[in-house]
């Protein structure tokens, strides 16, 4: 009932309580004698028998009309069975087919009605608190900064205390995660017995049988912090409510009226509102500051090991015909001895350090920005672009049959320098083995070009994972390394007493009758 007719009705009711006659009322108000009539009497119902909240604020309910969409109810209820997304421009066109006249209005409402009616129910959120040092769950969430650039903002939270970590990095890569984990950690101030968090590169390889393939790198971080590691449930974001609510945080917020004209800017704020205003915020629950929660979480956590845990990363680079390597479109200059070889480079944030093939340190070089196109300074002399010979005596070293195709290779091409260090960089993808086996097909085909032994490669083997290129020169330190200390198969014979067992004792007084006799024997 609207309010003027509630205002109608008591002014009816005023004037008939006042002796106004009905008629009388009518022609006051401007109403016809029989609406009084029913005013009144209504009243007087209501009175009696009483009415609900509901039926008095909510509008009465219409008598449901004849539609000409029913006589299809059971075609149109076949045919989202069969195809649950059939839309509204589908059903009509399949409608039509069966004589119906209406339009789309009336299906589209009559879709939504009937996908209402028949929708799973919701699942009612349930919020879980643990207990302190148990848990903390960790996501990134993009922000678009006012030139374009895009900032990946990390979010660490504790999930009794709401105790929270905020760092802004421009990538999402796995040495980043470990980084800001190790961050996470020591600004919250020790590690908590689980870590919860979605299906993200870098923790997860993918998933078999609806269960997650957990990344061995992250595997092996989890066990040197002592943390288990739970992945929530795919498309589930709610599962770990207690990290996504601060993201919506930062963007009401944080980023809501302010302007970011750099990287920088952005992380010196983010860092700032963190410690007064994110920190500063009521428990959800105790509706205690953050900070005063997370002080009385910190003793429950595990202490942080004693040298944290080295997260750069580690890639192969090929050392060119100029004596650098390669990264991030970066050129860093390295030892000339070490040409044409494969080397291990171990990125950090701030710095790059090169190690040969024993893992040995032979360079090391503040990082240049990613992408920037530059070179390292060096005091080294300049040389000049091929060292044809050197180039050669490396492929040399790979056997008579690369040796022997370098030489024709050298005689038959104007310039052989490119074509022999682009054959030396194919060892960064596949095995010196397999690079030696398509040269010798290559050799036995008088083709003598580096493209070529690239494509029986492609064509014949399978590239190697870094992994697997550790791996082979872990062997080779193994087998030098017991050179000197060869490993020997024991007899078979050395092993029957584990199959037998030990040889029954003999009893004493026995051994003593034997000897006896064999004494008395000798005498006579």
């Amino acid at each position: 009932m609207n309010e003027i007719r509630r205002l109608l009705n008591y002014e009816v009711v005023r004037r008939s309580l006042r002796g106004e006659s009905m008629r009388a009322i009518a022609r006051a108000m401007g109403l016809a004698p029989r609406t009084v009539k029913k005013i009144l009497a209504r009243e007087d119902l209501r009175r009696t028998e009483g009415e609900s909240a509901l039926e008095r604020e909510l509008p009465a309910r219409r008598a449901p009309r004849v539609s000409k969409l029913d006589v299809f109810g059971e075609r149109i209820a076949a045919w989202l069975e069969r195809y649950p997304d059939l839309t509204a421009t589908r059903l009509l066109e399949e409608l039509t087919r069966e004589g119906f006249d209406g339009g789309y209005t009336i299906v589209r409402h009559h879709l939504n009605a009937w996908r209402a009616e028949h929708a799973a129910p919701k699942r009612a959120d349930q919020r879980v608190e643990t207990q302190p040092g148990h848990q903390a769950q960790f996501d990134w969430s993009p922000f678009k900064l006012e030139d374009g650039t895009i900032e990946n903002v990390w979010s660490c939270t504790l999930a009794w205390s709401r105790g929270r970590s905020f760092f802004a990095d421009d990538n999402q890569r796995q040495p980043t995660i470990l980084r800001r984990l190790v961050d996470s950690f020591t600004q919250l101030g020790g590690v908590p017995r689980e870590c919860v968090t979605d299906t993200m590169s870098g923790v997860v390889d993918g998933w078999e049988a609806n269960q997650p393939i957990l990344n061995i790198r992250f595997v092996d971080f989890a066990a040197y912090y002592r943390f288990a590691v739970h992945i929530s449930p795919r498309r589930y974001p709610k599962y770990k409510g207690k990290v996504e609510r601060p993201f919506r945080y930062i963007d009401e917020n944080f980023c809501n009226g302010r302007t970011f004209r750099s990287r920088e800017e952005f992380r010196e704020g983010l860092a700032w509102w963190r410690d007064t205003h994110a920190m500063q915020r009521p428990h959800p629950v105790t509706k205690r500051p953050l900070t005063e929660m997370l002080d009385e979480e910190r003793p429950h956590l595990q202490s942080l090991p004693r040298v944290p845990y080295d997260t750069r990363d580690i890639v192969q680079r090929h050392v060119d015909s100029t004596a650098h390597i390669l990264y991030e479109t970066n050129l860093y200059p390295i030892p000339e001895k070490h040409l044409g070889q494969l080397v291990y480079v171990c990125v950090g944030p701030d710095r790059l350090e090169i190690f040969d093939r024993g893992v040995h340190a032979i360079g090391e070089h503040a990082r240049i920005a990613d992408g920037a196109g530059q070179t390292a300074t060096s005091d080294r002399k300049r040389r000049g672009r091929y060292d044809i010979t050197l180039l050669q005596e490396r492929l040399a070293a790979w056997g008579p049959a690369a040796e022997d195709f370098a030489t024709k290779l050298r005689l038959r091409k104007r310039t052989p320098g490119p074509e022999l260090d682009h054959i030396l960089k194919l060892q960064v993808t596949w095995s010196v083995d397999d690079v030696v086996a398509a040269i010798e097909h290559a050799t036995k085909y008088g083709a003598f070009d580096g493209r070529a032994v690239e494509r029986i490669l492609e064509a014949r083997f399978r590239p190697r994972r870094l992994a697997e290129q550790i791996a082979d020169a872990t062997r080779a330190q193994i087998r030098d390394a017991m050179r000197d200390h060869p490993v020997e198969q024991r007899a078979l014979s050395t092993y029957e007493t584990l199959r037998l067992g030990d040889a029954p004792l003999r009893d004493s007084r026995e051994e003593d009758a034997r000897d006896e006799t064999a004494d008395e024997t000798e005498t006579e």
